[in-house]
């Protein structure tokens, strides 16, 4: 019983796995579109017979309205036309039917799906219909102009990834439709251009270069905005959120088979299943990172504040990290002051940055010891953590830019340590929501030294005097904490210099103002 439920778990992801595919190859073909077509209506018809043959719909037909103008098909395909030879192409009459769905399309602007079969929102099948349909609005520049309404005969299972993906879908064709605009409308100024300037050749010839510039760089851009940032986020959530319920299944009967709970098994099995349940807890906490990633980018994560107890959230955080169980783990010791023990913050927030810089020192350090001290800061309004490890260090050059994305401090194909370089990029953006700062700092005797400050939102800071050089020196420190590292003091100092000039720069603007009349 065991097996086919993991049989099944398997198959559903390979499923699930073939429409991403399915539907990323539209966007990849779309993408292709946009470079290429030569006018609106050939890009509906090209959009039209690309979506038929790659989402296997029987009708795919594209109604624009424009300027209060009558409805009218601008591109259509079909399984017939498809398997005939006959290319998508446009049709004068609207059929009756169409209208009302593309209209109703228009007005919730948004994916709609008539259907009597499947979850999630849907309409019924209108009469004079015998098969579900889809319809996408289609946007240019945040105006609807049109829609997109796809028919098929037999209907396909239809689930919350088969859903989202058909919104990444229509967000892509709205973007393709956008940039040919962008681009048909500039290759339309620049043959008025040369209509008007052909009388200096010199002239002309210039105007074609730079306009042929600007559209590869627009386009150039568009592509990698729409690419990098809209089908990232969306096709990391989505898969994220797939994989985790097939791979919670997987952990799972492992679990009960390591434990013996559906039988005895040997010891050889039992270190084959531990191996299974290591890497899938691995891929696990990868994909909730990659979860949290999304969310950070996507929306706006509010702390959830709550006292912490320091001691017992570093314990728990510990005792999930493998590389802290392995017999050879370098000694581990923690130092907390009573004043620092609670604190009052996000646990989850503060866990994940815990989590990364804790499993780094463990990581990089392979003999030795990870150290953990805390202590309440001089106003007692933070919590000072600092984590140092004996490890390998922190190369100086590297030290800038370690907490970008993906980035680590060995980058070559060579590196001896695992890890996709997402972890110290996570802690950059807990701290933001924390309000708190992190400072690597290169011990000279090898290792590293990470010192946290976390502010705690049940304590409120002490009013001060304003003073000239104690704003100075806050401004220095804010820099550093935003340059996030300190190698040694000249760097600090061309910090300081660089505040010290904002603060002087500041005061002469003042000075030089005049004062207004009472």
């Amino acid at each position: 019983m065991s097996a086919g439920a993991f049989r099944d778990a398997l198959g559903e992801t390979s499923d699930r796995y073939d429409v991403l595919l399915s539907h990323l190859s539209v966007i990849r073909d779309l993408a292709d579109v946009a470079q290429h077509t030569t006018s609106f209506e050939a890009l509906c018809g090209t959009l039209t017979a690309r979506i038929v043959a790659s989402l296997n719909y029987e009708r795919a037909s594209v109604m624009i309205v424009r300027d209060g103008g009558e409805p009218a098909v601008v591109g259509s395909a079909s399984q017939g036309e498809r398997l005939g030879g006959v290319a998508g192409g446009a049709t004068g009459e609207v059929p009756p039917i169409l209208r009302v769905l593309a209209t109703d399309v228009m007005s919730a602007q948004r994916l709609l799906r008539w259907s009597d079969e499947g979850v999630g929102a849907r309409r019924p099948v209108p009469a004079g219909l015998e098969s579900s349909v889809v319809g996408w609005p289609l946007l240019v520049g945040g105006e609807c102009i049109g829609a997109i309404v796809c028919e098929e005969i037999v209907s396909t299972p239809w689930d919350l990834a088969r859903q989202r993906a058909l919104e990444l879908v229509g967000e892509i064709i709205d973007q393709v439709v956008t940039l040919t605009e962008v681009r048909l409308s500039m290759a339309s100024i620049q043959r008025h251009l040369e209509a008007e300037l052909g009388t200096s050749r010199s002239l002309l010839s210039n105007h074609e270069e730079t306009l042929r510039a600007q559209s590869d760089r627009i386009g150039n851009l568009t592509g990698a905005l729409v690419t990098s940032n809209q089908a990232k986020n969306h096709f990391l959530g989505l898969m994220s959120h797939e994989l985790r319920t097939p791979l919670s299944v997987i952990l799972g009967f492992g679990s009960i088979l390591h434990d013996g709970l559906a039988g005895p098994i040997t010891t050889e099995q039992e270190g084959h299943l531990g191996r299974v349940l290591s890497n899938g807890r691995h891929l696990s906490q990868l994909i909730d990172d990659m979860l949290f990633f999304v969310d950070a980018e996507t929306t706006r994560i509010v702390p959830q504040w709550a006292p912490v107890d320091l001691p017992a959230l570093i314990a728990e955080v510990a005792e999930a990290l493998p590389e802290a169980a392995k017999p050879d783990a370098p000694a581990f010791a923690v130092t907390i002051a009573p004043a620092a023990a609670v604190l009052r913050s996000d646990a989850a927030l503060l866990r994940r940055v815990l989590f990364h810089l804790m499993a780094n020192a463990f990581k990089f350090t392979e003999h030795g010891s990870v150290t953990i001290e805390a202590a309440r800061g001089a106003d007692g309004s933070t919590v000072d953590i600092h984590i140092i490890d004996s490890g390998i260090g922190i190369p100086a050059e590297h030290l800038r830019r370690i907490f970008e994305l993906f980035q680590q401090g060995d980058d070559t194909h060579a590196r001896k340590r695992e890890g996709i370089g997402l972890g110290l990029n996570l802690v950059h953006a807990c701290l933001v929501l924390l309000h708190g700062r992190c400072r690597l700092v290169a011990r000279p005797a090898g290792g590293t030294c990470v010192e946290l400050s976390i502010p705690d939102v049940g304590v409120a800071r002490v009013p001060r005097v304003p003073d000239p050089l104690t704003d100075v020196a806050e401004l220095a420190a804010s820099e550093a904490a935003l340059v996030g590292v300190a190698h040694d003091g000249a760097e600090i100092a061309a910090v300081a210099r660089r505040a010290t000039g904002d603060v002087s720069s500041r005061a002469a603007a003042m000075r030089r103002e005049p004062k207004r009349a009472s």
